[in-house]
């Protein structure tokens, strides 16, 4: 019986939000709790055109939170996405598959001194509303890798300037008569 009231509180404080929407610390009206942000084809064509994606395949993001007062949250984010990005050096699709937590305390603003904040895990929380999405985009985006090459940076580069070189040589220009003069 203990397990069956167990999971009845689990599933009762279990909620959906839409991508973007912004929550009232008043709405949640449990102590703790988890919500799952659902998104549609449009946000992860948005997330991808925002973050300079190929593509963004599947994202999902879930938090657990707990109220620490009225005014105040901490939110343990468990959040995986699956998709494409350019290599830096080919252009080509380079694959990610991004499987990470992490927790943020959202805290009024009036209690916290902006000018001397530190922590980069506290997040000001305005007018009692929160954009649960907005942070968790851009803790996604501190996850990419921000030089991604294709097969890990195992790129022939010879064969890669080789080619460039040969298709924009210019015969006329006369640094490369210099050149070949050399030869």
């Amino acid at each position: 019986m203990m397990i069956l009231i167990f999971i009845m509180a689990y599933i009762m404080n279990k909620f959906t939000i839409n991508f973007d929407e912004l929550i009232l610390i008043s709405s949640l009206k449990k102590k703790s709790g988890i919500i799952t942000i659902i998104h549609e084809d449009s946000d992860k064509l948005s997330i991808s055109k925002r973050l300079e994606l190929i593509n963004l395949k599947d994202i999902y993001v879930e938090l657990d939170y707990r109220k620490i007062n009225s005014t105040d949250i901490l939110v343990n984010y468990k959040l995986n996405a699956e998709g494409e990005q350019k290599c830096v050096v080919t252009l080509k699709p380079v694959k990610f598959n991004i499987k990470e937590n992490f927790t943020i305390n959202f805290c009024d603003h009036n209690k916290i001194e902006l000018s001397s904040l530190e922590d980069e895990f506290i997040e000001p929380i305005y007018n009692s509303e929160i954009n649960f999405s907005e942070i968790a985009i851009q803790m996604f985006y501190s996850f990419l890798d921000s030089y991604p090459k294709i097969n890990n940076g195992n790129i022939k580069l010879d064969n890669f300037y080789k080619k460039r070189l040969s298709e924009n040589k210019n015969n006329n220009n006369p640094f490369e008569v210099l050149n070949n003069l050399n030869k």
